[in-house]
């Protein structure tokens, strides 16, 4: 991977969180929820004797102080529910957690329940260091998930965390610089091509760009088509028909001066902030930045008609920026642990949460809920409808194997040679085959 860039999957949940902790300025708590009184888990060998009461250590990501009432409330009541359990929550800043986390592990003093993101979590999975849940976690415990989602922390037949929150991207565009480009604000577009020809008009009659490029080149060429790995994991799977035709689409943008020529290798900081000045007509990103853009520039927002994203192919799926809930190996408490873990991220926890900030449910039952069909005429209502229509294509892509940015690093410095002209689509695509192909047989001889 390119210096200063991480795994994309990483960088989506990392924003999210972010993005949440914005909310309030970020924070953090450390402290039990309420004394345990009873067992939880029953009278061992069928006596009165009261069982060892349990102390579970519940870590989360830069969701305090916004939420402090969210968390504080389940847990007392998954506390009165359980008697004798005791939920000691933690929450630390995005950019800790990892090296925090390994820290505690490292020094045999693990918490129980954890929140990370995809690629953490299976950075820890190929460490040995979490829970298969596909072994110890109950049917009824792993049902209630996507599947999809529920898979994005596969690792061979095993997987190691309950999906938690998420959010998809909306397309977002601003009415005004559609009407003065001449075009109709109540047509956006619905495919890559179309969203090209209008960024092309818009340059043509205001001078602005129609958008910037945020690329995601692994996660863009999977949900393009390209399988990028073997089933069985053991072949790169890149330099295909389907890659040459996005490589090349991508790559025409910025010599045909359809996008701005510094926003190769931006992130979603830099489009958000030139939408929100007015610079470009059309936005990709979770519906929580809307927020961001209504506290920096209410004129923009108030411009500001939301859309479903245009899909990379008909009927694919759309990259879910997801955060996880996993349970340590090192716990000394699976059981009950893996069942908070449930808890927290089960059907009534998640529309809780999903009823106090701009996110999206992982469970089936969830995100069926009318409260993700109604709304009002604002930008945020209707993006969180159109995100929620979504949620049954979304998928956190990864390639389900260890040292994962290990093996994308060539695709990813093979982009940004490709889109500066330092290397053909074509040469790109098969170099970064080959030096991802090298990367992959190095992890699979270290198993």
């Amino acid at each position: 991977m390119t210096t200063g860039k991480r795994l994309a999957s990483i960088a989506a949940a990392g924003s999210l969180a972010a993005a949440l902790a914005a909310c309030s300025g970020g924070g953090g708590t450390d402290g039990a929820s309420g004394p345990g009184q009873a067992p939880a888990n029953g009278n061992a060998g069928g006596t009165d004797a009261p069982p060892k009461a349990v102390t579970l250590n519940f870590w989360t990501i830069s969701l305090s102080p916004n939420f402090d009432d969210y968390i504080h409330e389940r847990i007392a009541k998954y506390q009165d529910e359980h008697p004798g359990i005791t939920v000691k929550w933690t929450d630390l800043p995005y950019g800790s957690m990892e090296n925090k986390l390994l820290t505690s592990i490292a020094g045999g003093n693990s918490p129980d329940v954890v929140n990370l993101n995809t690629g953490m979590t299976l950075t820890l999975a190929a460490k040995n260091a979490l829970v298969d849940l596909n072994k110890e976690a109950t049917e009824e415990q792993r049902a209630i998930y996507f599947p999809d989602l529920y898979n994005s922390t596969k690792l061979g037949d095993s997987a190691y965390a309950f999906p938690w929150y998420f959010g998809l991207s909306v397309f977002m565009y601003n009415k005004q610089i559609y009407e003065e480009a001449g075009l109709d604000p109540n047509k956006p577009p619905v495919t890559l091509d179309e969203l090209k020809q209008q960024a092309v008009q818009i340059k043509q009659k205001t001078g602005k760009y129609g958008f910037t490029l945020v690329s995601n080149p692994p996660a863009d060429l999977y949900f393009a088509g390209v399988p990028i790995i073997s089933e069985d994991k053991k072949t790169i799977i890149l330099n295909t028909p389907e890659a040459l035709v996005w490589a090349k689409w991508n790559k025409a943008l910025y010599d045909e001066g359809v996008i701005p020529k510094d926003s190769v290798g931006a992130d979603a900081n830099y489009a958000t902030d030139k939408y929100q000045a007015g610079q470009i007509a059309t936005l990709t990103t979770g519906a929580n930045f809307l927020n961001r853009v209504k506290q920096n520039a209410k004129d923009v927002f108030d411009n500001t008609l939301v859309a479903k994203m245009p899909a990379k192919k008909e009927g694919g799926n759309y990259q879910a920026s997801l955060m996880d809930v996993v349970v340590p190996t090192m716990s000394g408490h699976h059981k009950e642990a893996i069942d908070f873990a449930n808890y927290i991220t089960n059907d009534e926890s998640q529309l809780a949460f999903c009823k106090i900030v701009n996110i999206l449910p992982s469970t089936k039952k969830a995100a069926a809920d009318p409260f993700f069909t109604q709304g009002g005429d604002d930008p945020e209502s209707k993006a969180k409808v159109i995100a929620a229509s979504m949620v049954g294509q979304a998928k956190d892509f990864t390639l389900g194997i260890k040292d994962e940015s290990k093996v994308l690093d060539p695709l990813w410095k093979g982009w940004t040679k490709m889109m500066l002209g330092q290397q053909s689509p074509e040469d790109m695509l098969k170099l970064a085959e080959q030096e991802m192909q090298k990367q992959l047989d190095a992890v699979n001889a270290d198993n």
